[in-house]
């Protein structure tokens, strides 16, 4: 009598350095896209759909489910295409900035002037109270915002920014970006300082967006 056993075939699935290289792209392709979610949603999204090109585990369902099979050209194709727009978007959405001796952002050569004046605190709370009443009031307005700072850093995309602090029981920051040729100056900052920025508020995207900062 035949043994059961020795009938079934043991399936195992061929590893490939392809296969290894296609897990790690998609998983940094989704960890960027979250990250730019709360900064730049349209790259954010973007980079998820790169992921979802690039994920073995997403290749499966589209041949099972849907029948749909991408080759390697096509993928490689669509990724730099990606890649391209995602290019394009940050170069725009970086703002460039006139060097000035006086730190401040020119028209020209006449010096901008804030249209508001206020704390990290007052703008923190008025978004936290009614979003869309603050960006009524702040979006697309040219500010000067004073307070603590809170971290020095910089985003997935590599630009410096600088969060002051709001409210102790508030999730909401200011996050003041900067132009990376500003990187000498933040240089010279640290946490707990009190400092004065100017720049563009783009509204709340997690925290509440200010750019093009100079440090007044």
């Amino acid at each position: 009598m035949e043994n059961k056993n020795d009938s079934v075939e043991v399936k195992t699935k061929n590893i490939t350095f392809g296969l290894v290289i296609a897990w790690i792209l998609g998983a940094l392709f989704t960890i960027t896209g979250l990250i730019n979610l709360f900064t730049d949603v349209v790259s954010g999204i973007i980079f998820l759909v790169m992921a979802f090109i690039t994920l073995p585990v997403t290749n499966d369902i589209l041949k099972n489910k849907l029948k749909i099979s991408l080759s390697k050209g096509l993928k490689i194709f669509l990724i730099i295409v990606l890649l391209a727009v995602a290019g394009g978007l940050s170069s725009k959405s970086t703002p460039t900035q006139t060097p000035s001796t006086n730190n401040n952002i020119t028209t020209g050569n006449v010096p901008r002037t804030p249209e508001l004046k206020l704390t990290a605190i007052k703008l923190s709370e008025d978004y936290k109270a009614n979003e869309v009443s603050a960006d009524a009031k702040y979006k697309g307005k040219f500010i000067e915002v004073s307070g603590i700072i809170e971290n020095i850093a910089k985003d997935i995309l590599d630009t410096p920014y600088v969060t002051l602090k709001t409210d102790t029981y508030s999730i909401i920051s200011i996050q003041c970006m900067f132009n990376k040729n500003s990187e000498s100056q933040l240089a010279t900052l640290s946490k707990g300082q009190n400092i004065t920025l100017q720049g563009e508020v783009s509204g709340k995207m997690m925290n509440v967006i200010v750019d093009g900062c100079i440090i007044k």
